[in-house]
């Protein structure tokens, strides 16, 4: 009986750990005039996440501020303010140079990446 719940209890956690966080919309996507901007702005995600990332392997958290602050602008004026959040959090973190923290906000700038990707009409 208890290896029975064991193997439960290990699924569910399996379950719970590998499931796919909801897509993420714009909140201006009703907005005709951004929607230009925020197609280029879904469509370029994946090359600046991956400069930041690189930036963050080099060690150059001027260039990792610079970099998450432009992003973090772009994603408030284009609806996307967890996105904005995030990308600020790696801007402080690299200002501090607290590589921990840097780390995790690079992390959840990805995944939030990814689920602006999927949630975004065009599936960039």
């Amino acid at each position: 009986m208890r290896a029975v719940q064991f193997g439960r209890l290990a699924a569910d956690d399996a379950r719970t750990m590998f499931e796919r966080k909801p897509p993420i919309r714009s909140t201006q996507e009703d907005v005709p005039e951004l929607a230009d901007d925020i197609d280029r702005f879904v469509i370029g995600l994946a090359e600046r996440i991956d400069a930041i990332q690189d930036a963050e392997l080099a060690r150059q958290g001027d260039e990792i501020a610079r970099l998450a602050r432009a992003l973090s602008d772009d994603a408030l004026r284009l609806g996307y303010p967890g996105m904005s959040k995030s990308a600020r959090q790696a801007v402080i973190s690299a200002e501090d140079g607290k590589a921990d923290s840097l780390q995790e906000a690079v992390s959840g700038l990805t995944e939030i990446a990814q689920r602006i990707r999927r949630g975004h009409r065009g599936a960039a």
